[in-house]
């Protein structure tokens, strides 16, 4: 089991009983992350597409058994909406990606509240993925509308070998569905006890095999000690 943040540099996570110590300098955040963790969700990629400089440094910043979780870009998931536009500008961002292969996990596909459950679109999008133009076979999807929680569209997931993320917030209950050779989930409560986690952890053990775990990233809160909490 994997568990890290949901991204790492936020200037509110530093200061005295903070994440990051008050003396640290920003362009060292990501070497203390890791030096915690040993996976992040990296949230900015849904806003603009990585540089190859970013690519470089983030390569350089990490050693080889660290793991990268990205979220696509939103011409993927809201502009396009999974519809034959996204292909593109997902390409383009899996090229961008690319020199960090070895340390790339799953992919997060994120789609908008709003994006109501479309079998055909889902399809579509998934067999398309399924081309060997895309290098990457890890990809994580996030829905956020409840009409997709149905055993189809699992079915739909399963066939692909695309994970359904299990999101877990204060308006609903993560849907815990396994449909993919891993499996993710992202912790979104405002608050955790010691009980919930525990049953997080009790239910990640018990799938046996690779699973990735992210904590919210919002400033204020301290997500990182139920990161910690989940790794004791």
């Amino acid at each position: 089991m994997r568990v890290g943040l949901s991204g790492y540099s936020y200037r509110p996570w530093q200061g005295e009983g903070r994440f990051y110590p008050p003396e640290l300098k920003q362009a060292q955040y990501l070497e203390f992350y890791r030096s915690r963790y040993d996976t992040v969700e990296m949230d900015g990629t849904w806003y603009r597409m990585p540089s190859a400089d970013q690519v470089e440094a983030w390569k350089r910043g990490t050693p080889d058994d660290f793991r990268f979780c990205f979220k696509a870009h939103r011409q993927v998931t809201h502009l396009a909406r999974l519809k034959p536009a996204a292909i593109e500008p997902l390409q383009f961002m899996m090229k961008r990606l690319e020199p960090l292969r070895d340390r790339l996990g799953p992919v997060l596909l994120q789609l908008p509240p709003n994006l109501k459950r479309d079998d055909e679109r889902l399809r579509t999008f998934l067999e398309a993925l399924d081309d060997p133009m895309f290098w990457h076979r890890n990809w994580a999807l996030e829905f956020r509308n409840v009409t997709w929680n149905d055993d189809e569209v699992e079915a739909i997931l399963s066939k692909h070998g695309v994970a359904w993320v299990s999101a877990d917030t204060d308006d609903a209950a993560a849907q815990r569905r396994d449909t993919a050779d891993f499996a993710y989930a992202r912790l979104r409560r405002s608050e955790y006890d010691n009980d919930a986690l525990d049953g997080w952890r009790s239910y990640f053990k018990g799938l046996e095999k690779p699973s990735f775990v992210f904590c919210k990233h919002e400033d204020e809160g301290a997500p990182w000690i139920w990161a910690d909490y989940l790794l004791q």
